[in-house]
């Protein structure tokens, strides 16, 4: 099966990846004026596949979200928000740094839909491919790998579109049961060479954490 590469985006998959991993650790100590500004970026960036996609994983994690809030908000010590339950209310300092790190989840969660609403499924596993044949100096196979998490990708997918239909107990029989081999000798990435874009990319992530680190 020849895999070909869908042209969701002009620059390289693997720039794409780098891009997202790259906003990801640089926005985790930016102030609130910088995360407002990404916000009013990437809503002016968002089409309705971004937004249902933004919407499912804000979904899958509304339980993480609340964890993050409350173990900030009763951890850090401060003037207690709610003064009449004295040492059981959460401080103020606790609340808001809960909140500002709910923003910045929030806003890594929208990165991900746009990178994941921007490139197909064989753009990703080329852009990891790309991107571990540097990494891989211990003998391991980057095409393998590619190649797993393709595999992992499909099943996940098809378990999330099941989670409607069966319960979850159904679904930890189906984890704990053998799956079918799938064949992927077969598999093959369409390369593709890094263009200007991709160097821009690559030029403006590194003036970026240089003038505002």
């Amino acid at each position: 099966m020849q895999v070909r590469l869908k042209s969701f985006i002009s620059c390289h998959p693997a720039t794409a990846i780098l891009l997202w991993l790259f906003f990801v650790v640089w926005m985790m100590d930016k102030p609130p004026l910088i995360l407002l500004g990404m916000s009013g970026l990437l809503t002016l960036g968002a089409n309705r596949q971004v937004i249902n996609l933004f919407l499912r994983y804000l979904r899958r994690s509304r339980w993480l979200l609340l964890v993050l809030l409350l173990v900030h908000a009763y951890s850090l010590p401060g003037v207690p928000l709610m003064p009449q339950f004295a040492m059981y209310s959460p401080s103020i300092v606790g609340v808001q740094s809960g909140l500002l790190q709910m923003w910045r989840l929030v806003l890594v969660l929208a990165l991900l839909a746009i990178l994941m609403a921007r490139l197909s499924r064989e753009s990703l596993l080329l852009g990891l491919y790309s991107i571990m044949r540097y990494v891989c100096f211990w003998g391991c196979s980057a095409k393998r790998i590619a190649t797993r998490i393709g595999l992992t990708l499909t099943y996940a997918d098809a378990l999330m579109n099941e989670s409607h239909k069966i319960s979850f107990q159904q679904r930890l029989r189906q984890l704990s049961q053998p799956t079918q081999a799938v064949p992927t000798s077969d598999m093959t990435l369409e390369q593709r060479p890094f263009i200007w874009l991709d160097y821009v990319s690559f030029c403006s992530m590194m003036v970026l954490f240089w003038w505002m680190p």
